[in-house]
C-alpha cells in the first residue's frame, strides 16, 4: 500500500474504533471494552472529572440512560509508529433532542496488531 492509502486506512480504522466506543452494545460489554481500553487508559471527561481504566470498566457498562452518541468531523494524526491521535466532535441525543457539543481527543496506542485507546479528553465546545 502507498503511504497515503495506509494513512487513509488507519484513519478509517481508528474512526471505526472510536465509533464502536459510542455503540450501546459495546458500552454494555465489559469484555469488548477491555479489548479497546489500553491497560494505562485514563480520561478527562467533559464534566472535568478524571477516570482510570478500572473506573471506566465499571461505570460505562452500568450506564442506564437511553442516549445516542453522534459524532463527526474526524481527524486522525499518526504521532509515532505506534501512537495516533483522533480528534472529533460529538453530542448526545436524548429523547430526540440534541444536547451540547463536545470536542474530543483520543490517543491510541498499537499493541501488536490491535489499537487501544490510551487517553481520552472531552471539552465542551464554546
Amino acid at each position: 500500500m502507498a503511504p497515503a492509502t495506509d494513512t487513509a486506512a488507519l484513519a478509517a480504522h481508528l474512526e471505526a474504533l472510536e465509533r464502536a466506543l459510542h455503540d450501546p452494545v459495546v458500552r454494555a460489554d465489559t469484555a469488548r471494552l477491555e479489548a479497546l481500553l489500553d491497560p494505562d487508559f485514563s480520561e478527562i471527561g467533559s464534566s472535568g472529572s478524571c477516570y482510570g481504566r478500572a473506573a471506566a470498566l465499571v461505570e460505562i457498562p452500568a450506564e442506564r440512560a437511553v442516549v445516542e452518541i453522534v459524532s463527526d468531523d474526524y481527524r486522525v494524526a499518526l504521532l509515532a509508529p505506534t501512537v495516533a491521535q483522533v480528534r472529533y466532535r460529538s453530542w448526545y441525543v436524548v429523547d430526540g433532542v440534541r444536547q451540547r457539543t463536545v470536542l474530543r481527543s483520543s490517543l491510541w496506542r498499537l499493541h501488536g496488531t490491535a489499537w487501544r485507546v490510551l487517553f481520552h479528553q472531552g471539552t465542551p465546545a464554546a
